[in-house]
């Protein structure tokens, strides 16, 4: 019988057993992986001949994707459904690396859990291998450290096209659950770019769910967020934490679309931003908890000198503020048919502070739902 080309890979082949744990047996798993590669006969990088097939509950301490040379594409980890299937990491280091080396990885229908608040998903390193990673119903729960970070040396490239479909992002993060440009002084990390979030249920404890140090083009379309609780130090917890100004053009770009925001208390931000390119929230609302005594005061969107903010169709909670310290000829904020829980005067719901706070260009509201001209 001949063999075929491709074929599935279970960690039960390499010895995991339920109730024992099973770091060594997925490395000796992916070891196997490596090992059968093939040329790609249409490019330089070879292709996966397996890929794995998750079909139970397993326990491991350490990383099982570990660092291996050269570059590689087209591996596909699969499970039989969320929790069905679900790998438990219980150590302090990264479950998976990808020290520039996986692209045009797929994983779906699979669970991740943390028991250890110092452990991380993933960390990937990028000279331009690393790229073209998606996530298809797939759940990260328990305390995590981080859940995916980006980063790369000098003269790094991309760590690029990350996509998200109808994934759960659950437990709690001390940095942020997606850390793209851990390494904010090397300039090319700028590199890291397109990431697609689609219908995802963002459901999280605390920390941040996007924390993009070097700047990123983000499109969110659709999906419940909800921020649940608050951090042990009481910081704030937010959605889209973007902490560092100037970069290039082509990465200051976010796009949100019919997102239902839940912001359950007073430490919690839809975003705050330090961009100064296109930031665009259309048809969200985040007036769940308008209701709620902490909702008028709080400071549910903030910026320091932003470029192009655009609201449009969308219901606010609480005040919007713009800190406005450095000079922008393309200066401009939004507001298009919005309307307002909390705050439905533009003195009570705008905070605008700083040096240039009595000469930045208007912010602008087209045929406001509470009458704002």
């Amino acid at each position: 019988m001949t063999t075929p080309a491709t074929y599935e890979l279970r960690p039960e082949d390499f010895g995991a057993r339920p109730g024992v744990d099973a770091t060594e047996a997925f490395r000796a798993l992916f070891a196997e992986v490596n090992r059968r590669l093939r040329r790609d006969e249409g490019g330089g990088v070879p292709v996966s001949t397996v890929s794995v097939l998750l079909t139970g509950s397993y326990t491991v301490s350490g990383t099982i994707m570990q660092a291996a040379p050269g570059r590689a594409q087209g591996l596909t980890i699969r499970g039989l459904g969320k929790r069905a299937s679900e790998i438990v990491m219980t150590g302090a280091e990264p479950l998976f690396v990808n020290a520039d080396r996986w692209m045009g990885v797929r994983v779906r229908d699979v669970s991740f859990r943390s028991t250890n608040p110092r452990a991380s998903f993933l960390y990937s390193t990028s000279t331009g291998g690393a790229q073209d990673w998606g996530f298809d119903n797939v759940e990260w729960r328990g305390t995590w450290s981080y859940g995916i970070g980006l980063d790369g040396p000098a003269n790094s490239n991309c760590n690029s096209e990350w996509a998200f479909n109808g994934c759960h992002v659950n437990g709690s993060y001390d940095v942020a659950f997606l850390w793209s440009g851990m390494t904010p002084a090397v300039p090319s990390q700028d590199q890291f770019l397109n990431f697609w979030f689609y219908g995802c249920k963002i459901e999280y404890d605390y920390g941040y769910f996007l924390r993009f140090d070097k700047g990123g083009f983000i499109t969110v379309d659709g999906g419940s967020f909800i921020i649940k609780g608050q951090r042990p130090d009481g910081g704030t917890s937010r959605f889209f934490h973007l902490p560092t100004a100037g970069h290039y053009d082509s990465v200051q770009h976010l796009n949100v679309r019919g997102v239902r925001f839940e912001l359950r208390n007073a430490a919690a931000q839809v975003i705050k931003s330090l961009w100064g390119g296109h930031i665009v929230f259309d048809g969200c609302s985040d007036t769940a908890l308008g209701f709620q005594p902490h909702s008028p005061s709080l400071i549910a969107h903030e910026y320091t000198n932003p470029g192009g903010v655009t609201y449009r169709d969308c219901d606010l909670v609480g005040r919007h503020a713009y800190h406005l310290t450095a000079p922008s000829a393309r200066q401009r904020v939004v507001y298009d048919a919005c309307t307002r829980k909390n705050n439905r005067t533009r003195e009570s719901f705008l905070l605008v502070d700083g040096a240039r706070s009595l000469t930045a260009p208007a912010i602008v509201h087209v045929n406001d739902g509470d009458g704002i001209k």
